[in-house]
């Protein structure tokens, strides 16, 4: 790949495909979809791509003349390895025409019920350095109540032949706070992970969402959820028993491998930009949002066709008609809002230099009012070069981001 001297910025590829929808999984995908289907949203997603390098990213100023430069690729879902090889290969392909960084991180999300074992290897050869495994519990009879479509044992199949095609950065998601899990079983299930040596952990808690099944359930008295108390039980355990095996807790629901954590999620959350392609995929230039039209449809007519009127001038920069949606423009005060709730999610805080040398005001001075109240509730810590969230901060996160917002 060509190099720039560019600063390097994020690439979001959605693939909107399961082999059937989770229980709790309000995300923007589609179960039971056939190869037609794979097909057409593959070559739409393809033309998007080659536009997209074509135009700069259209995340950069339009005076920019050297390509931009991509220093992570993140390959999400839905499950995009619900897609067939050859479908996945031709994404990976033209992901390969991309300006990438040498040591670009190219993340591709797995269920070990789609783990393609012998394509893995070819997936490799195509860039995929990073995989991230959806397990979320190590109990059969947990993942067949959410609806998983796999077991443990082929998630432990999925890490050996992941370890055999050369992919040894790999991510495992855990989730707790389950119906009817105990610290137990949770416990049950870090061990198990741990046994398998990864090098990244995602532990979350359960957030049941909106016309969901898990949502129907709980509000049917189906079933119950742990109480507030074991749910941050859970949480303290995740905390203990990683850090004891060597896993740095660097964000709120992450933990890796010195050296292994999460380059792409971290540069979201340090507000670096990324460019999202796909269904619904969200798109970030450093002083605007957007997001991909979530209408299959309109997506389809739009990058469907070789011979669409796909752009129009904006601003001084290219857009495909009828597919970005939910444009918001930043002001500076969101952007330092934005710059405090993101940015405190990692556990090493923010720093006050660099608060400054992006915006040019002293965070002490934009957000006064809101620090003092803070600390003397006990959940931030402000020292002369840093803010971070306290142990009871962690706990509580979603009080503290409030106050920015």
């Amino acid at each position: 790949m060509r190099e720039s001297n560019a600063k390097g910025m994020g690439l979001y590829i959605h693939i909107p495909f399961c082999v059937s929808k989770c229980a709790y999984c309000d995300f923007l995908s589609f179960e039971g979809m056939g190869r037609d289907i794979h097909e057409r949203y593959v070559r739409a997603l393809v033309r998007e791509m080659q536009y997209t390098r074509g135009h700069g990213g259209y995340c950069t100023a339009s005076s920019e003349t050297s390509p931009p430069l991509y220093d992570t690729v993140y390959i999400g879902g839905g499950t995009p390895t619900a897609l067939p090889p050859p479908l996945l290969c031709a994404i990976l392909q033209e992901v390969q025409q991309f300006n990438l960084a040498p040591n670009a991180e190219i993340t591709l999300e797995m269920n070990p019920s789609t783990n393609q074992l012998a394509s893995l290897a070819s997936y490799a050869c195509l860039g995929i350095n990073r995989l991230s495994i959806g397990l979320q519990a190590w109990q059969d009879e947990f993942l067949r109540g959410l609806r998983r479509s796999h077991t443990s044992t082929e998630f432990i199949e999925t890490m050996q032949a992941a370890r055999a095609a050369g992919i040894c950065n790999i991510n495992v998601d855990l989730m707790f706070g389950l119906p009817w899990q105990s610290l137990w079983h949770w416990r049950e299930s870090i061990t198990q992970v741990l046994a398998c040596k990864p090098t990244h952990i995602s532990a979350y808690s359960l957030t049941p969402a909106e016309d969901t099944p898990l949502w129907d359930a709980l509000e049917a008295g189906k079933i119950k959820l742990p109480s507030q108390t074991s749910d941050r039980a859970m949480y303290h355990e995740a905390i203990h028993m990683l850090s004891k095996a060597g896993y740095e807790h660097y964000e709120l629901s992450n933990f890796a491998k010195p050296g292994y954590e999460s380059k792409h999620n971290t540069n979201c959350w340090l507000r670096e930009p990324y460019v999202g392609l796909g269904l619904g995929a969200h798109s970030f230039n450093g002083d605007r949002r957007w997001r991909n039209t979530m209408d299959m449809g309109r997506y389809l007519g739009v990058w469907g066709s070789p011979t669409s009127d796909m752009t129009q001038q904006s601003e001084g920069m290219a857009h495909p008609i009828n597919t970005h949606e939910d444009v918001e423009i930043l002001t500076q005060r969101d952007a330092m809002a934005e710059a405090m709730f993101l940015g405190l999610r990692m556990t090493k805080g923010i720093k006050l230099q660099d608060f400054y040398r992006n915006f040019g005001q002293q965070l002490t001075e934009c957000f006064g009012h809101e620090l003092k109240m803070l600390t003397a509730k006990g959940l931030i810590t402000c020292t002369a070069e840093n803010i971070a969230l306290t142990p009871l901060g962690l706990d509580l996160a979603n009080q503290v981001f409030e106050a920015f917002v």
